[in-house]
């Protein structure tokens, strides 16, 4: 049939704006986690952090300062022992993500499943995406705009901070909660929260991590996503592989690790913690937080797309319904059938 567009079906129309500085600021995550496996696969000792826009290794270290200026072209030294990514490659990086997005957002839709959608890029850094005849806008939504920035963090029990945090808070307390410990923790740290919500009740209770902000593995190195099930408890839970190299970095990690909880962490959400019994080879993993079947296939959706390459802020949220592309379609139809009255009695009067 006729596929009908955004005004004869109704439907969803949306406008995102890229965060373009985002995507330098996830790059130069990315390219501090690469020096720190080059550090530890060459023996080199010293501790590699990120100080705003810069990658900062403590002490500098000439051996891997021959390796940054052979192998990393795209960064630049900014100082003794520290690096950044270079001025012409962040604009190229900030093109890119627009047009990364537009490509992510496109595989997501395609996995969803509408018909005809049009996505289309708008000025230097808004994508518009429209979706004909959208039944949930509400999880449409949900899968274009979800940034699936996933993340493998260490939860730095080891602190006296961590001791401080309470084990659970409600909802809509965590602003509170991070003003009131904003200046008891240090820049290598970070609170992030799990959501749990109550069975029984069903309120919902969010609770404190104190984790190293520094990222051991990040959804990138993903190979595979999907939907299995536990069977001790019959609930969905997402598992993940890993490729070649991201299978290397996991065992190494937690290998190195023992003992220690591993957060995982989803776009700054924290879905579990479990503790690293042994180091783990192969490269797999698992991500379970209580969903839905719908809420776990949701979620290979937008990993297995892959992440986006920076967060996005919507700027316009439509819903479009059909009566003004049902009005046209019915004046269509009277217009006809009026036409098609005038030709009958002028034919039955000519001839």
């Amino acid at each position: 049939g006729i596929a009908l567009g955004l005004d004869l079906q109704g439907g969803l129309h949306l406008v995102f704006e890229v965060e373009g500085d985002r995507a330098v600021e996830i790059s130069t995550e990315r390219f501090a986690q690469y020096l720190r496996e080059e550090a530890r696969d060459n023996d080199v000792e010293t501790e590699i952090t990120i100080k705003g826009l810069e990658i900062v290794t403590e002490p500098a270290n000439e051996a891997l300062d021959s390796i940054i200026s052979k192998d990393y072209s795209i960064l630049e030294p900014s100082g003794p022992g520290r690096y950044r990514i270079r001025d012409e490659q962040v604009r190229i990086i900030m093109d890119t993500s627009v047009d990364q997005a537009l490509e992510t957002i496109r595989n997501r839709i395609d996995q969803f499943g509408v018909a005809e959608p049009r996505i289309h890029k708008q000025g230097s850094n808004e994508i518009v995406v429209q979706l004909p005849g959208v039944k949930d806008p509400k999880r449409a939504i949900d899968i274009i705009g979800k940034t699936a920035q996933l993340e493998f963090m260490l939860v730095d029990d080891r602190n006296p901070v961590a001791a401080e945090l309470p084990q659970s808070i409600l909802a809509g307390e965590e602003g509170a909660l991070l003003i009131d410990f904003a200046n008891r923790i240090s820049d290598d740290n970070v609170i992030l929260f799990q959501r749990v919500e109550e069975p029984g009740t069903g309120e919902v209770f969010k609770f404190p991590f104190l984790l190293k902000k520094e990222v051991m593995l990040t959804g990138d190195l993903l190979s595979e996503a999907r939907v299995s099930i536990d069977t001790r408890y019959n609930e969905p839970y997402v598992s993940l592989k890993f490729n070649a190299q991201g299978a290397k970095i996991f065992e190494n990690q937690t290998g190195a690790h023992v003992n220690e909880r591993m957060a995982i962490v989803l776009d700054g959400n924290v879905y579990s913690a479990p503790v690293i019994r042994e180091k783990i080879p192969g490269g797999n993993a698992q991500v379970s937080g209580s969903f839905t079947m719908e809420e776990a296939r949701d979620l290979t959706i937008v990993l297995k797309a892959g992440a986006l390459p920076a967060p996005m802020k919507m700027l316009q949220n439509v819903t479009v319904g059909p009566s003004l592309g049902r009005d046209s379609i019915e004046a269509g139809k009277l217009a006809g059938m009026i036409g098609a009255f005038f030709v009958v009695i002028f034919m039955v009067l000519y001839y």
